[in-house]
């Protein structure tokens, strides 16, 4: 399975988190936000600082959806 791009995941993790409409696509972002800032929060996830960049960059996509 190839890796998806920092854009792909963000447009999968917001989609996970969206229901039906532009204010649930609202709170998805949101969700997805929260998300990935706990995982960054938490060192304990990261294996490498490439993952680090990684979720990172998912971070800065999603703010631009």
């Amino acid at each position: 399975m190839e890796t998806m791009t920092p854009k792909e995941k963000a447009e999968e993790l917001v989609n996970k988190f969206t229901i039906v409409g532009l204010q649930q696509r609202n709170e998805g972002i949101q969700c997805a936000i929260i998300m990935v800032d706990e995982l960054l929060s938490n060192s304990t996830f990261l294996l490498s600082n490439g993952e680090l960049y990684y979720w990172n960059e998912v971070k800065t996509e999603i703010n631009k959806l």
